[in-house]
């Protein structure tokens, strides 16, 4: 592999930088009078999808046709729908102090009516004095719901109302003369899930709460709901749950953000210090999604939630057998759980077939690649793939934000094959993320001081 790698990365590294420093400026602006109703609370700078990525490509120049722009930005106009029915469940008086605001599905759901929440490993029950609110992701509900549990549910079935669309234009046509970003931002169905959130959780959120943690991504609704409770003085927490993406724009520090963040590791600590959080607003502490159990990452291909182009997969894989020298057949393909039913995918996953079957008798013993993945797009399942020893071969379809780069992820030593593939080992193991152990209580979230 060796003859293929280029050194020169340090160009997306100012790159990266660059994009930052913007980000944070425009971020300024929207703290001005001219948006003193919501500031900043509306923007989400996701390198994933909507005006976000849009924007994101503007500054570091990338490719962004008018059209394939218009489409992203109706397409999540009209996901505004899905949210005109959000309904607040199980509702019961609220007497604890505490509040844990987290997402789960109807498998999270014990028999009993209990909640296994999944990103902090630990059951309702055995946390007696906290109040669970839930953003509910699926239609059907749980037979039983205990009575600390509140859903919120957003999954329900679209219904076209043209009036709801035309008042939410016109409540935030001003903002078009102001600024078209926080426009499209106000528009958005994130704005509109917040608003209406909140609208539910009014009655809930005062006292005798006096401590929320989110399991938390900056999104719209949770700086919204952190707004209205710094006015009640509330204490809110944020605990990053999941492996850091590539460029975690997403989580540039907010007017309206948590007053203390929890990270599971030293690289996610100096990332959010880059990304405008103050030292002692961070605390380091062994995840609790993540535990320190044996789990296999290696020869096998993952698929991304979505792919762009599979044209550009397939080639820079053929690229990898015959120039790399690389067996794919001693890969498995996996496709991501959330994609199962992508039509996509599943084409993707066929060709890669042929593309397997069309090489099964060249380089049959090669063993260069004992201990790689492979990663087709984003993901950040990368980092976990790393951290449990496994090498990996990256195969990006926007190079710029897809490259784990050593701006954000010190730890992280990468190589460049060619313009769209990259490889990753571990410098240190434990700085991208410290695997934990399932925790018998909270106490050390609700507790703890910065460090």
């Amino acid at each position: 592999m060796q003859k293929y790698e280029t050194s020169d990365l340090k160009n997306f590294d100012s790159k990266y930088k660059k994009l930052i420093n913007k980000l944070k400026k425009k971020l300024k602006y929207f703290n001005q009078f001219l948006f003193r109703f919501n500031y900043d609370s509306p923007a989400y700078f996701h390198a994933l999808n909507g005006t976000g990525l849009i924007y994101i490509k503007k500054i570091l120049k990338q490719k962004n046709s008018f059209l394939s722009s218009f489409i992203d930005i109706l397409k999540d106009f009209l996901h505004t729908l899905r949210y005109s029915e959000i309904k607040l469940l199980n509702y019961k008086k609220v007497t604890n102090k505490k509040i844990i605001f987290t997402w789960a599905y109807r498998n999270n759901f014990k028999a009993n009516g209990s909640l296994e929440d999944r990103y902090l490993n630990i059951n309702s029950r055995k946390l007696k004095d906290i109040h669970w609110i839930v953003v509910f992701l699926d239609q059907k509900l749980p037979a039983k719901i205990d009575d600390n549990i509140i859903l919120i549910q957003t999954n329900n079935k679209k219904k076209f109302k043209i009036y709801l669309l035309l008042k939410i234009l016109v409540c935030n046509l001003k903002y078009l003369f102001f600024d078209y970003y926080y426009f499209l931002f106000s528009i958005s169905s994130h704005n509109y899930l917040s608003h209406k959130i909140l609208q539910l959780l009014k009655k809930i959120l005062k006292k005798p709460i006096n401590t929320l943690l989110f399991i938390y991504e900056a999104q719209p609704y949770q700086n919204h709901i952190i707004q209205h409770l710094n006015k009640k003085k509330i204490k809110t927490l944020g605990y990053i749950h999941c492996p850091p993406l590539s460029i975690p724009t997403n989580l540039i520090k907010k007017k309206y953000s948590p007053s203390k963040i929890f990270v599971n590791g030293v690289d996610q600590k100096k990332c959010l210090i880059k990304l405008g959080w103050k030292k002692a607003e961070i605390k380091v502490i062994p995840s609790t999604r993540f535990l320190k159990i044996k789990k296999n990452f290696t020869n096998q291909i993952f698929l991304p939630t979505a792919i762009k182009s599979s044209n550009k997969i397939l080639k820079n894989l053929e690229f990898l057998i015959t120039n790399v020298k690389l067996n794919l057949n001693k890969f498995k393909i996996k496709n991501h759980p959330a994609s199962l039913n992508s039509k996509k995918n599943n084409e993707l996953i066929n060709e890669i077939n042929k593309l397997k079957k069309k090489y099964s008798n060249t380089f049959k013993n090669t063993s260069n690649f004992k201990n790689y993945s492979i990663f087709l797009g984003t993901s950040g399942a990368i980092i976990e793939a790393l951290e449990r020893g496994c090498k990996v071969i990256q195969i990006t379809e926007i190079p710029i934000l897809d490259f784990y780069s050593k701006y954000f992820w010190n730890s992280i030593k990468s190589k460049k094959i060619n313009e769209n593939i990259f490889t990753y080992s571990l410098i240190k193991k434990g700085n991208l993320i410290k695997l934990g152990k399932k925790p018998k209580n909270l106490d050390f979230l609700f507790n703890s001081k910065t460090n």
